[in-house]
């Protein structure tokens, strides 16, 4: 979700007293996370139409806000014609980043997406470097970033089924992501807005570009007659991603401003090794087993960088 990778509002960390309430929101971001790469892709195998699949996701998170606090069961911020402006660039990566991904599942799989994202760390650290003013990596942080390298090539090397289109769509999707932590980094501090608010923007915004790209790419051709026949199978990873859309959208805002960056960052790592567990046993497509090693050797490995 966008936001960046800053940590709490208050810059502080987590203390005992809050952790009871903060435990709820871990278990829900590691479910929500852990499930959603895959669910994205057993959605695309089932209905294979990222842009409308996406669309979906977007309605259902913002029908969920609008209906929230329509009944006041939930304060929202109000649409502002400044925070709209200066929001806009937010959403547009963001939605430039779930579309990459999607792409990038569809012409690599779980496995190697996640690796990809796990390499972030290499651009991200130049663009602190370069933008906001960061140290360079540590030798520790250069070990990991190189270990990670490593693992990535030898699992290329070991599986070659995969294309050279798809390591041009990986390739894309990591570039995307990591122009989106470190822009994000910057922008969202200037826009403020509570966790409600910032669902209701960013899903508000995303929405008409993944309906235009659906026009484009010819999704909406004989629409009708496709969603008639659906398979209840299909109707149900469908919704499924739905539903861990909206929580990956809630959850993510409301964990980041409760926890430090760091944290944050080992969480989500955490839970793509859920996913690399997940994928292997209810898929069919994924890796070697030798070759999901290295994906979880190089995802551990991310673990060692130091922020």
């Amino acid at each position: 979700q966008p936001g960046g990778d800053g940590g709490g509002e208050n810059g502080m960390g987590v203390n005992a007293a809050g952790l009871a309430g903060l435990l709820p929101l871990v278990v829900g971001y590691a479910v929500c996370s852990s499930s959603l790469l895959v669910a994205n892709k057993w959605a695309l195998e089932l209905f294979p139409m990222p842009n409308l699949l996406m669309f979906a996701q977007f309605a259902t998170s913002l029908a969920v806000v609008v209906v929230l606090a329509g009944a006041k069961l939930v304060e929202c911020d109000k649409l502002e014609k400044e925070k709209v402006i200066a929001f806009f660039p937010v959403v547009l990566i963001f939605y430039a980043v779930l579309w990459s991904n999607l792409k990038a599942l569809d012409a690599l799989g779980v496995d190697l997406v996640i690796l990809f994202r796990s390499l972030t760390p290499f651009a991200i650290s130049v663009g602190d470097y370069i933008y906001l003013g960061r140290a360079m990596p540590s030798l520790q942080s250069w070990y990991a970033l190189i270990s990670m390298t490593m693992c990535t090539a030898f699992i290329f090397v070991r599986e070659p089924h995969i294309s050279l289109s798809g390591v041009l769509w990986g390739i894309l999707y990591y570039v995307i992501l990591s122009v989106d932590m470190v822009y994000l980094k910057k922008i969202t501090v200037d826009v403020k807005l509570s966790t409600y608010g910032r669902v209701l923007y960013t899903n508000l915004l995303a929405a008409p570009p993944a309906l235009i790209l659906a026009l484009a790419s010819g999704e909406f051709n004989g629409i009708g007659s496709y969603l008639s026949s659906m398979s209840p199978q299909a109707v149900i990873a469908v919704s499924s991603t739905c539903i861990l859309g909206y929580g990956m959208s809630f959850l993510s805002w409301a964990l980041r401003a409760k926890v430090s960056a760091l944290t944050f960052v080992v969480i989500g790592i955490l839970c793509k090794i859920g996913s690399v567990v997940i994928n292997g046993i209810f898929m069919s497509k994924h890796l070697s087993m030798q070759s999901m090693i290295l994906v979880c050797l190089g995802i551990t490995a991310s673990t060692l960088y130091e922020q």
